[in-house]
């Protein structure tokens, strides 16, 4: 009975060890990402070009994308994609893109399909990764996502990160993956999802090399955001980054 008894304490505080130990663990995470948001690594002056097209910034409660021409002077996303896209779509539309778990792209729809297996092997880096790619209008884009002040020289970083994400096959073909979701679009990509490598992390990475202002560690859409409220002053100019 006293081995027992012995057992049950050691149980007891084993685990009361492991919840001070997150308890701990997530303050720190926080606190890092609160951090970080409140002091951005600093970006570049962006010249204004006129007739350059507009760069969206698309923010969901715990998502962001990257919203590019599909006509890009830059770059053709069409032959990029080839038959992927629909042969319809208007001259305006927008391509969205975002890069993040593969199982939460495919399987996870509805609120009660984020299972804590689900949501744990993300977490863990368990699961295979891809980047969305939504077409949109660009009436719609305008509306709901934010335009932020790069310069072509940024669009163009930010159109290499973007591709340098995609996984190809020995061809260099993109390789697709099937989603269950109408009008989206799923590639293979390279790098793996954690609690320090979020979707949020790939997007503010994307920013920076296009020389805007971002958090070092950004794990959540606000981490990304919070850096473009403000201005960037120089000795000569003030930009404004995010409308």
């Amino acid at each position: 009975m006293q081995i027992r008894r012995a057992q049950i304490m050691a149980g007891f505080k084993g685990a009361g060890l492991a919840a001070i130990a997150l308890l701990i663990l997530c303050f720190w995470y926080l606190g890092a990402a609160w951090l970080s948001g409140k002091l951005p690594l600093g970006g570049r002056a962006q010249a204004d070009e006129p007739g350059a097209p507009v760069t969206y910034l698309c923010e969901a409660p715990f998502h962001t994308d990257i919203a590019l021409p599909l006509n890009d002077p830059l770059f053709d996303w069409a032959a990029e994609l080839k038959d992927e896209l629909p042969a319809w779509l208007p001259p305006d539309t927008y391509i969205l893109f975002g890069w993040g778990d593969s199982v939460f792209f495919t399987r996870v729809l509805q609120p009660e399909d984020m299972t804590p297996g689900r949501v744990l092997s993300a977490l863990a880096g368990l699961n295979d990764t891809a980047v969305r790619i939504v077409p949109v209008d660009g009436g719609s884009v305008d509306e709901f996502c934010n335009p932020i002040a790069v310069d072509n020289k940024g669009r163009a970083a930010l159109i290499a990160h973007i591709r340098e994400t995609f996984e190809r096959d020995s061809a260099g073909e993109l390789r697709m993956i099937p989603t269950p979701v109408p009008g989206e679009i799923l590639v293979r990509a390279r790098g793996r999802y954690s609690m320090f490598n979020t979707c949020n992390q790939w997007t503010a990475a994307a920013l920076g090399k296009a020389g805007l202002p971002r958090a070092f560690f950004a794990p959540f859409a606000w981490n990304v955001t919070s850096p473009l409220q403000g201005r960037l002053e120089t000795d000569t100019e003030e930009v404004t980054l995010y409308n």
